[in-house]
């Protein structure tokens, strides 16, 4: 199956195992230099992923992996639930909840109040395309990115066209302007002339 690096992608996710999810999880934020680990899969509510990192400084974070349906927001509630997950791991610095989907308005609030952090699934696509990890996600998903957006020749030419429509100088709004140039001309030379004739008749009489 082949899918683009879009919708297609979030599709595709949300459609894999869960825990084959908090693999490819871990995976990714690997390529973003953390190193980690996947818990046990025995306890949905359980802590998913644990990153460190020692660069620039001793970093510990956890992160709760949502394979959710596109339309199935992580609410508030859940937002409450792993914030708590912080308490079991010694040093861990904030928690972090990655979906394929989104955020309810009151979760994204309650997230901000207890210093959560969230990717949705948008911010998950940039991640993946940051770290060109579109070989994980056909490796995960058994599909087949289409990363091809390069600009087809008849729209480039369509384009140009356009541009080029929009730089030729416009004759006829030229001929105009000159046309009116020669009136506004001729109605000033009416009136010198008139004001001539004027002060001619005053000094003759």
């Amino acid at each position: 199956m082949t899918v683009d690096p879009t919708e297609g992608i979030k599709d595709s996710l949300a459609s894999i195992d869960p825990y084959k999810f908090e693999q490819f999880i871990a995976d990714l934020w690997e390529r973003r230099g953390w190193s980690t680990d996947v818990t046990s899969q025995s306890h949905d509510a359980g802590i998913d992923v644990i990153i460190e990192k020692s660069k620039p400084f001793n970093q510990t974070q956890i992160i709760q992996a949502k394979r959710n349906a596109l339309d199935n927001k992580v609410s508030s509630s859940d937002i409450q639930q792993y914030s708590s997950l912080q308490k079991q791991v010694d040093a861990a610095d904030t928690v972090i909840v990655v979906t394929t989907s989104g955020f309810t308005a009151p979760a994204k609030q309650r997230a901000e109040d207890l210093n959560v952090k969230l990717v949705d699934g948008s911010t998950l696509l940039q991640i993946i395309a940051d770290e060109d990890a579109y070989d994980l996600v056909e490796t995960y998903t058994d599909s087949v990115v289409n990363t091809d957006t390069e600009e087809k020749p008849s729209e480039a030419g369509n384009v140009e066209a356009e541009i080029h429509e929009t730089n030729q100088p416009n004759e006829e709004m030229s001929t105009s302007e000159a046309v009116l140039a020669v009136i506004q001309g001729l109605i000033t030379l009416a009136i010198v002339l008139d004001v001539l004739f004027l002060i001619a008749q005053t000094l003759l009489f």
